[in-house]
């Protein structure tokens, strides 16, 4: 990260970078129900920091409202007030990091049209090696109520595995989820 960023975001940097455990201020379960990674929680910090005007800790609807005009967005403080106000779980009317976390997981899920299946491939891709093989599909289907035998979870997966590697990808699974 370069020194002028956090410069122009008004934070005392000697160093030019922010602190290594920046990521860690995210409390883990939160982490995981907003499914974001390490690199989206860091740049969402450094976002943070920038909005963060008077370096309080939390956000206010002023500080919110003024950053997305300088950002070239249409609105107004009662819009980003309304934004604030879905996410502001203590109510003091700002947020702070974990609320600010939350309020950009939705921006962003509203951005995306497939975030909702990217959500649903990473709960099947226990793993997390970006396939579903034959135990996990099977895993998942039995914690849904659908007991079905492994007969059954290899033709699923053949049907829909294209590149005969007898797993699935995020595009085949993608394909099964687009195809109902």
């Amino acid at each position: 990260r370069s020194c002028n960023l956090l410069v122009s975001s008004g934070i005392n940097a000697e160093y030019g970078e922010l602190p290594s455990n920046s990521t860690r201020m995210l409390n883990p379960t939160l982490k995981a129900q907003l499914g974001l990674n390490e690199d989206q929680i860091r740049e969402f910090k450094d976002a943070f920091d920038i909005f963060d005007e008077d370096v309080s800790g939390t956000v206010s609807t002023g500080e919110l409202a003024s950053v997305m005009r300088t950002l070239g967005q249409d609105i107004d403080e009662k819009e980003v007030g309304i934004m604030i106000s879905e996410v502001d779980s203590d109510g003091s009317g700002e947020i702070d990091f974990e609320e600010f976390c939350t309020l950009m997981a939705r921006q962003m899920e509203k951005a995306d049209p497939e975030f909702e299946y990217k959500k649903a491939f990473k709960i099947f891709d226990k793993r997390g090696d970006g396939f579903i093989d034959a135990a996990e599909l099977k895993h998942v289907m039995t914690n849904i109520g659908e007991e079905m035998s492994d007969h059954e979870i290899t033709a699923m997966i053949k049907e829909a595995d294209l590149d005969n590697d007898g797993k699935l990808n995020y595009d085949e699974f993608l394909n099964i989820m687009l195809a109902k």
